[in-house]
């Protein structure tokens, strides 16, 4: 799948939802090239001004006209995909070649794994303007909070490409409970 690129320091994986301003001509352009088509866009971070392997295609579900001016989008990622060939066209807007990555099987919490689900409530209970993204939240699915976990940490950009690679939720799961258990052995 051909793609336009939207490099930021922005990750998000499958069912994750952002909102961006979007204010550089090459990226209004993308913002089109998205509109007309049912394939979107690809978000992808950089490191040293180049693009990561790992991308999120992601779709614009609403827009608005913000009032600096600028325009807002309202994203939410579909599928991870990797980069087999990319190029740069006259005015700066990056594209991709792409091939698609298997998404997270959904997988119903085990006893042993509510913490996870619960901390990641009480987060959103306590960033309502965070969760106001996500008005059906998942809990009951353990590759769902696996992923809003991972968007949310500050991990660095090597760490979430390698998630991002990953074919399920089983290394973030075990990633995530090595967090969770040291945190609760120091209270």
């Amino acid at each position: 799948m051909q793609l336009p690129l939207f490099p930021l320091n922005l990750y998000l994986l499958p069912g994750g939802i952002s909102k961006l301003r979007i204010f550089e001509p090459r990226y209004v352009r993308l913002v089109k090239l998205a509109m007309a088509s049912d394939d979107g866009f690809g978000l992808c971070m950089e490191v040293n001004d180049n693009i990561c392997h790992f991308g999120t295609r992601v779709i614009i579900t609403d827009f608005d006209q913000m009032p600096d001016g600028f325009l807002g989008i309202t994203i939410r990622a579909m599928d991870k995909f990797v980069i087999n060939h990319q190029w740069q066209e006259e005015d700066g807007l990056r594209f991709a070649q792409t091939s698609v990555l298997p998404n997270w099987t959904p997988t119903e919490i085990k006893y042993i794994d509510r913490d996870l689900s619960q901390g990641l409530q009480m987060l959103f209970d306590e960033y309502p303007e965070h969760a106001a993204y996500y008005p059906q939240p998942d809990f009951e699915d353990m590759a769902w909070v696996c992923q809003r976990w991972l968007e949310i940490l500050p991990l660095g950009t090597e760490q979430k490409q390698w998630f991002m690679s990953r074919n399920d939720h089983r290394a973030a799961l075990s990633f995530l409970h090595s967090i969770i258990d040291e945190e609760l052995k120091d209270k």
